[in-house]
């Protein structure tokens, strides 16, 4: 009974519609503070960022993705919505599950402002590499489930490891479950002790300099980042950089077997963080967790002037540029022009020292 309860419910996910969303200054040209908005696919589990992996995210010189990771944590989060609402530009938050569950109104905040939702496990767990395949696996599950849980939304099939500690067999297991791996290009060293809003200002932007592009790691519950992120997009602004949102026109699908195995009364910690007791957590809604995603708020996406298959028909809320040819990537942007990532230019630029972050 209870497989065939799961099942029905699995058979649910593809038709809950995505959530509408407000319109955004980012579409409008004369106020976004973004220059184009690229939709990645998910397709054999993708990953990202030089400081591990052969390639970063498909971005033009001077082109960045900023991510933020470990909250939601409210006091912070909420200065860097703040901040980034200011200067109209979007981010991807890689959420701990836990943390989620515990600062929901934070989280959903954070979708309503138009950003994306990706996920970084349901503890934190830094050994995650290492901790045996079958823990590993529901520490990442648990994860993608308490943050769409939480936000009661589908969220995008994104993930990045806690401490950057992957594995073979772990990046196996994301191919293969369609969800890509997103490590990091420039980090900012905001977790390191005694920084200051202007060491961190300064380290990033000479991080980046050498890179000339890429994938920025912060992290939003950090008094030291939402105090000089302000001064961090001044900069790049005044030394002609540009920010690109990160999206996904599919969403993160619960493996329904693992999610049946995860239990969110299982710990003091889970206990501390979500103020439910041991024993007295409702099951999950998996009802939540999937369909479509409208994080692109357009109405199609178009690859080499042809509609992709792949994509999902989406709300009509922006209107996108349309291509009757392959868009020119030297070409000046504006507003919220929408590429797949096959699209882009091969990337230049050295490589950092290989020192992960916290």
């Amino acid at each position: 009974m209870r497989a065939i309860g799961f099942a029905c419910v699995c058979a649910l996910l593809a038709q809950l519609p995505a959530a509408t969303q407000a319109r955004d200054c980012v579409d409008d040209a004369s106020t976004s503070g973004i220059t184009r908005t690229i939709a990645i696919e998910q397709n054999d589990g993708a990953r990202f960022g030089k400081l591990q992996y052969s390639q970063t995210a498909p971005l033009r010189d001077k082109e960045v993705v900023l991510t933020f990771d470990d909250g939601p944590l409210p006091a912070h989060t909420g200065k860097v919505l703040d901040v980034l609402d200011r200067y109209c530009v979007k981010a991807t938050f890689f959420a701990v599950g836990r943390m989620a569950l515990f600062n929901a109104p934070t989280l959903k905040s954070i979708a309503r402002r138009g950003h994306t939702i990706a996920t970084h496990t349901w503890s934190h767990q830094r050994d995650i590499g290492k901790i045996p395949y079958e823990e590993a696996k529901l520490e990442i599950e648990k994860g993608f489930a308490a943050v769409s849980y939480a936000l009661g939304a589908p969220i995008a099939p994104f993930f990045r490891y806690p401490g950057l500690n992957d594995s073979p067999q772990l990046n196996a297991y994301m191919a293969a479950r369609n969800i890509s791996v997103w490590s990091v290009d420039v980090v900012s060293g905001d977790t390191t002790a005694d920084m200051t809003p202007e060491r961190l200002v300064d380290d990033t932007m000479n991080r980046l300099r050498r890179m000339g592009r890429g994938i920025i790691l912060f992290h939003d519950i950090k008094k030291v980042t939402a105090d000089g992120l302000e001064t961090f997009l001044i900069r790049l602004r005044a030394e002609g950089y540009k920010v690109v949102h990160v999206v996904s026109n599919t969403a993160y699908l619960p493996d329904v077997e693992l999610l049946a195995k995860i239990n969110f009364g299982d710990s003091i910690r889970t206990v501390a963080f979500t103020g439910r007791p041991v024993g007295g957590t409702e099951p999950l809604d998996l009802s939540k967790m999937g369909g479509s995603v409208d994080y692109a708020r357009t109405e199609r996406v178009f690859v080499n002037g042809a509609l992709h298959k792949g994509s999902p028909r989406l709300n009509n809320t922006t209107a996108s540029k349309r291509f009757p040819v392959k868009p020119n990537l030297a070409e000046g942007v504006t507003g919220n022009q929408l590429l797949l990532s096959g699209e882009a230019a091969a990337e230049t630029g050295s490589i950092q020292p290989k020192t992960k972050p916290r």
